[in-house]
């Protein structure tokens, strides 16, 4: 089985270079677009997904579900769409929707969010890395893992975000949390 891991499309807070996080951003029409060329590539390559796992965040549902439109394997076993809350993106509480590169001009915290995760501290509305670990090492173990065993699954698609795609990645790796980014 071959399991792919996709960031959602791009949205207004992208653009703005705004950190998005868990509030739920709508996808632009690039981003949209960017999800249909990304369906039809998957289609004229030939990938064709059995089953595909979302985040609950509109920009990974939409984009989601152009791709299960373009590049769903029509044989897939039902039900095949999934939305799960552990894929959801990494909550940066008070940080949201502030600009990012303005505001590391004058918060140390959060620029140790993005260079030394080590010495981050979430404020009471955010959420720790060791969280995100959690939730995705969560998903990963009961939900990924036991795909092994249904034989008739050939590729699986999770739609989540960049924070939780690096979580994934630093969770198989078993990458150093400094280096994380």
């Amino acid at each position: 089985m071959d399991i792919y891991i996709m960031r959602h499309g791009e949205t207004a807070w992208n653009r703005a270079g705004k950190i998005q996080g868990s509030s739920d951003i709508e996808l632009t029409e690039t981003g949209k677009e960017l999800a249909v060329l990304s369906g039809d590539g998957f289609l004229r390559d030939g990938i064709l997904f059995d089953r595909i796992y979302t985040s609950p965040l509109s920009r990974a549902v939409e984009t989601a579900g152009i791709i299960r439109e373009k590049a769903m394997n029509p044989q897939a076993p039902e039900p095949s769409f999934f939305v799960d809350d552990r894929l959801r993106e990494m909550c940066f509480g008070k940080y949201e929707g502030q600009v990012l590169r303005e505001i590391k001009k004058t918060d140390s915290n959060i620029v140790n969010c993005f260079s030394r995760p080590s010495a981050y501290i979430p404020d009471p509305t955010g959420e720790s890395y060791e969280h995100l670990f959690l939730r995705i090492g969560s998903f990963l173990k009961e939900v990924l893992l036991p795909l092994e065993q249904e034989k008739e699954l050939r590729r699986v698609l999770v739609l989540c975000h960049g924070t939780v795609i690096r979580a994934f990645l630093a969770l198989i790796r078993e990458t150093p949390l400094d280096e994380f980014w």
